[in-house]
C-alpha cells in the first residue's frame, strides 16, 4: 500500500492567482492584469514572488529583491508580503507613489 503524506499532496497541487499591476510597474512588466497558474502551491505573497522569480526570472527577480518598496493588497485589503494567500486570491502590487 502506498501512502501520500499531506505535505506531498499539498505540494502536488497547482495554484491559480489573479495578479494586478499598477502605474510604472504595469508599464515595466507590460501587463496590468494576469491570471497566473503556479505549478505548486505557495503559502505567502513573498513565496509567490520567489517562485515567479525562479520560474520566469527577469523582472520577477527584481520585484522579489525589491519587494519592500512595493505595496501589496490581497483581495483588495492592504497586506504584508508575509500574509497568507490562497487558491483564487487576487494580488495587487503598487509601486511607490509620489505626489506633489
Amino acid at each position: 500500500m502506498y501512502w501520500i503524506s499531506k505535505k506531498s499532496l499539498w505540494l502536488a497541487k497547482k495554484m491559480n492567482l489573479k495578479l494586478l499591476f499598477f502605474a510604472s510597474l504595469r508599464e515595466k512588466c507590460e501587463f496590468s492584469q494576469k491570471e497566473i497558474t503556479l505549478l505548486k502551491q505557495v503559502r505567502t505573497a513573498e513565496e509567490f514572488l520567489l517562485e515567479m522569480s525562479k520560474q520566469v526570472g527577469g523582472d520577477w527577480v527584481d520585484l522579489f529583491e525589491n519587494k519592500n518598496m512595493y505595496k501589496l493588497a490581497i483581495n483588495q485589503e492592504l497586506s504584508s508580503w508575509s500574509d497568507l494567500i490562497h487558491e483564487g486570491d487576487e494580488l495587487a502590487i503598487f509601486p511607490p507613489i509620489t505626489g506633489g
